[in-house]
């Protein structure tokens, strides 16, 4: 018996040297991160400072006016703007991170943001004075690192909006309203970043050849960021696009036909994001016509199959001086009624927000371990040149070297970003992986442009999508949403 007790308490004692040497890990606050315990989270007088200060509302005319006619002082007035008001814009998102509960901001990939935000804000605080067209080369060297460093944070917006559903710790609408809010700034941040270098680059091409830099003065000219969209060919080419990956899935079997009716329209917009919204909602269109056709005709063999072709989708254009709408119709078996209302919703019932949950995580090329570059390679005011982030692919958050895949579709044709750009490798996820976020991140994005994006659809037989979009070079009075910090 006394051996027993003996070999009991030897394994107590090793439980408890077990719990005592890893008692540090049992931390709210984990020891890789410098940023998140109580003096930075709560207590950071610098980020208090800088998130009382004034954010300046840039609007699209200011977008388009600021460029028309530039200059080396505009130039670097514009670089000076651009390293003052990312820091206050940052500080804004940083203090509303903090606002959440503590379980819902302690949540991973709400952390990652929290850092992502922290390290880019101390970098920018930090960088000095732009008096010089040679500094300011350095600082778009800069905002390049900055804008490839955070491809990563839709995915972790996306991933902890699914954890806080599971856990079911935020009601719905306030949880849209965060994931909303926290998007919009990213886009406005982004553009503001954008436009920058964008200007930058046509000023040095410019005093190279010896000429002030006068930029396009067409009445819809927006910005160099901006490009001017056929819908026809942006339509045609996403379908395309898509429809590569959507073949493998389905072998053998004839794709819808995509049918446009309505004249080609021609306006400004960023390119990016219009593929985005329209790829998702084809994705959706073109997915659910060939489960429903499959489905119908599962008596049939694969060769009878292969002989008959699904029904097309269609796609009408509707043109107006300030705008054009698209109406996208299918035939792929409707939406029940009770699944209409969480459509655009971040917030997803805990069996369902687990499900896409674990597709993430399936997904290839998403590298979701904690790394914050920008460090490396921050902006000073009498440093080198900015060294390049460190494996420029492990930032690719979907999928990498996809665009060689592409061959059955003209170069000329796809121009899709050469950037990186995150929407771009989401749309280029296989069509196994369903995320359940795409349509409330394309409801915001059409929001930020002041336009409309709703459904109605028939259970039984398809549904249709209006989209409703501004044409921004001709709405310019209108509210811009860059003013959202």
């Amino acid at each position: 018996m006394s051996s027993l007790l003996k070999q009991h308490a030897t394994q107590q004692s090793v439980k408890l040297s077990e719990i005592i040497s890893s008692i540090n890990g049992l931390s709210p606050y984990h020891n890789y991160s410098k940023l998140l315990n109580e003096q930075h989270f709560y207590q950071n007088s610098i980020m208090l400072q800088w998130s009382e200060r004034t954010v300046h509302p840039v609007t699209l005319r200011q977008l388009a006016n600021f460029g028309k006619r530039l200059t080396k002082e505009k130039l670097i007035s514009g670089a000076n703007f651009v390293r003052t008001e990312l820091p206050t814009r940052l500080a804004l998102k940083i203090k509303e991170l903090q606002r959440l509960d503590f379980e819902i901001s302690n949540n991973f990939h709400l952390r990652q943001v929290y850092e992502s935000y922290y390290h880019c804000f101390n970098a920018f605080r930090r960088t000095g004075s732009i008096d010089t067209l040679d500094e300011n080369e350095n600082f778009c060297n800069f905002l390049s690192n900055v804008l490839d460093d955070h491809l990563l944070i839709l995915p972790h917006l996306m991933m902890g909006s699914l954890e806080v559903s599971i856990l079911q710790l935020l009601p719905q609408q306030k949880l849209d309203e965060f994931i909303s809010s926290m998007i919009r700034s990213r886009i406005s941040r982004r553009l503001i970043m954008e436009q920058h270098i964008s200007l930058s680059k046509s000023f040095l091409e410019q005093e190279k050849n010896g000429g002030a830099v006068v930029l396009d003065k067409s009445p819809d000219f927006v910005g160099l960021v901006f490009q001017t969209i056929s819908a026809h060919d942006h339509l045609k080419l996403m379908t395309s696009y898509i429809s590569v990956f959507l073949q493998t899935q389905y072998p053998g079997i004839q794709l819808p036909e995509l049918i446009i009716e309505g004249k080609d329209v021609q306006f400004q917009f960023m390119k990016s994001h219009i593929n985005y919204i329209f790829a998702e909602i084809l994705r959706n269109a073109l997915k659910s016509t060939l489960e429903q056709f499959v489905q119908t005709h599962k008596h049939l063999t694969q060769e009878q199959l292969s002989q008959i072709k699904p029904p097309p989708i269609k796609v009408q254009i509707i043109n107006s001086k300030r705008e054009v709408e698209f109406v996208f119709s299918d035939q792929g078996g409707g939406i029940p009624r009770e699944k209409l209302d969480k459509i655009w919703s971040f917030g997803k019932n805990p069996i369902r927000a687990a499900k896409y949950l674990h597709t993430f995580h399936r997904m290839p090329g998403l590298d979701l371990t904690p790394q914050f570059p920008i460090l490396d390679h921050q902006y000073t005011r009498h440093g080198a040149k900015v060294a390049p982030a460190p494996n420029q692919h492990q930032h690719d958050p979907i999928i990498k070297d996809l665009m060689h895949n592409l061959g059955s579709i003209d170069d000329a044709v796809v121009d899709v970003e050469q950037e990186k750009s995150t929407l771009k490798s989401l749309v280029s996820r296989p069509f196994e992986f369903t995320l359940g976020v795409s349509l409330p991140m394309c409801k915001v994005y059409t929001d930020y442009w002041n336009g409309d994006l709703n459904m109605c659809s028939v259970e039984g037989y398809g549904t249709d999508v209006y989209l409703k979009l501004s044409k921004l070079g001709m709405s310019l009075d209108h509210r811009a949403q860059l003013d959202r910090a």
